[in-house]
């Protein structure tokens, strides 16, 4: 039997680069058999643990799970494996459970959270009845689900970047990453054009800051664009700190919107993991040109706004609009002296059906709103008021002291018949009392108990109410611990 089984051994060893692929695919899910069959000869022994440089990360088709695989180890008894999210070095995340698993095998698959860096241990153990004992050492290897990038741009200036660093003629998205930590300035505007660039920090949990330094300091683009996980400081300008091109991409027009003459930016711009200071008038603002925006989607970020110009727009689209525009685990909220005319305004004309789409929609979820068109309206969008194609989403915000007492009526302009609104668990508060808002948020679900924000003049939306706590509502950076 020893001597079969040596033959079949030294068969393998001898049919090349294909039986070695199998080994490490397929065969491997064994390590001991106990016929010696994938011992390899190898006994008495202290292992080592798989080969860094060997570990393959192989991406599902979708981007949400990975497979890693580590070369076999002969003579082992299995291997000890931990993966964790490092975005905090200090305080590693144990993705899915995977931490000192003992597996019999070469591989494992696990989820793959997008901007994700993460460190995975690998450790030979040992095999008693070939007396191997377990390697002293883990392998670990550093790896990242953050798209690729184009650069990193050094601390300093963006304005002067720019200027001289020519942004390359490409189709897909380009990434500039931002030094975790790092301090940057914005001395003037920085025009992306019809470049779709996202500028980024590969950290979540240690951002750039930029500091606009001059009046005129912004981010502006033509088409698709991004920022994520970058701090800003907007004291030093007046305009609105992101804002769409004033040069026109004429390859864009009626694109989707056809007849309408729309400037149409099919992919999607997204603002994400960002965190804006002294945002002095608008936030975002389409510089007045008509742009269709297919989609503009905002997520774990908070705007402080300092709005000192009365009647400002935060998001002001009025040469156009956004087919979709989201608004998701956020939170906006104005300590400047002077009140805003809207939270959103579009122009007249836009609704999905004239630009090129079946269906348009506006989404706050999971966000906290507070002193935010406190005398104004909560959206201005003749076009979308009461058309079928057309879909409210509201569910578990919290608003205080915005829209005139009236955020849920000027939310679907103030016309549901023909709409499709959703709303579900929002605490709409003003001065003290509760909107009477039933003829439009008709749920039934509204929670009219007082959040207690701990400190909202200095920023702190701590969630103190128990409704809202026990519904998990607004911003969720917000919300408590629950044992």
């Amino acid at each position: 039997m020893k001597k079969k089984n040596f033959i079949m051994r030294g068969t393998r060893l001898h049919l090349g680069a294909l039986m070695i692929g199998a080994l490490l695919f397929a065969s491997c899910a064994d390590t001991y058999d106990g016929k010696e069959t994938f011992s390899g000869g190898v006994t008495n022994t202290t292992l080592e643990s798989p080969d860094e440089s060997e570990i393959v990360i192989s991406v599902s088709t979708d981007g949400t799970q990975q497979t890693i695989t580590w070369p076999v180890v002969f003579g082992a008894g299995g291997y000890e494996v931990s993966l964790y999210d490092v975005n905090d070095p200090n305080a590693p995340v144990v993705i899915d459970g995977i931490e000192n698993k003992v597996i019999d095998g070469c591989s494992l698959t696990s989820s793959r959270p997008e901007d994700t860096n993460f460190k995975l241990t690998v450790r030979t153990l040992g095999n008693e009845k070939l007396n191997n004992k377990e390697a002293v050492t883990s392998t670990e290897k550093s790896f990242s689900s953050f798209i690729a990038s184009i650069a990193q741009i050094p601390e300093g200036d963006l304005y002067s970047y720019f200027q001289s660093n020519q942004i390359p003629d490409a189709s897909d998205m380009l990434y500039y990453d931002l030094i975790p930590g790092g301090n940057y300035t914005l001395s003037d505007a920085v025009d992306f054009l019809s470049h779709k660039v996202t500028l980024r920090t590969t950290s979540k949990n240690n951002h750039a800051k930029i500091t606009y330094t001059g009046n005129s300091a912004c981010l502006q683009s033509g088409t698709s664009f991004g920022v994520k996980y970058v701090d800003f400081d907007c004291a030093a300008s007046t305009t609105a700190p992101l804002q769409m091109s004033k040069t026109l991409d004429e390859s864009i027009m009626g694109l989707v919107s056809g007849t309408q003459n729309y400037y149409d930016i099919v992919d999607p711009i997204l603002i994400m993991g960002c965190n804006f200071e002294n945002v002095n008038g608008k936030f975002m603002y389409d510089n007045g040109q008509k742009y269709g925006i297919g989609s503009l989607d905002i997520k774990d970020c908070v705007v402080h706004l300092t709005t000192n110009t009365a009647s400002t727009i935060v998001f002001d689209f009025r040469g156009g609009g956004v087919v979709s525009l989201s608004v998701q685990n956020s939170t906006f909220y104005n300590t400047g002296d002077q009140d805003h005319s809207y939270f959103v305004q579009y122009g007249n004309n836009a609704r999905a059906t004239r630009m090129g789409y079946t269906e348009n929609l506006i989404s706050y979820q999971n966000s906290t709103f507070y002193n935010i068109a406190k005398a104004g309206q909560w959206g201005n969008y003749s076009g979308f008021n009461g058309q079928s194609c057309s879909y409210w989403v509201m569910t578990n915000c919290i608003f205080v002291d915005c829209s005139n007492n009236a955020v849920a009526r000027r939310f679907v302009g103030g016309a549901i018949n023909s709409s499709h609104p959703t709303f579900a668990n929002n605490t709409y508060m003003f001065d003290g009392a509760f909107e009477e808002n039933s003829s439009y948020d008709q749920s039934g679900t509204q929670i009219t108990e007082d959040p207690k924000f701990a400190n909202p003049a200095n920023g702190d939306f701590t969630v103190n109410g128990a409704a809202q706590i026990q519904k998990r509502t607004g911003d969720p950076r917000w919300l408590p611990e629950i044992d």
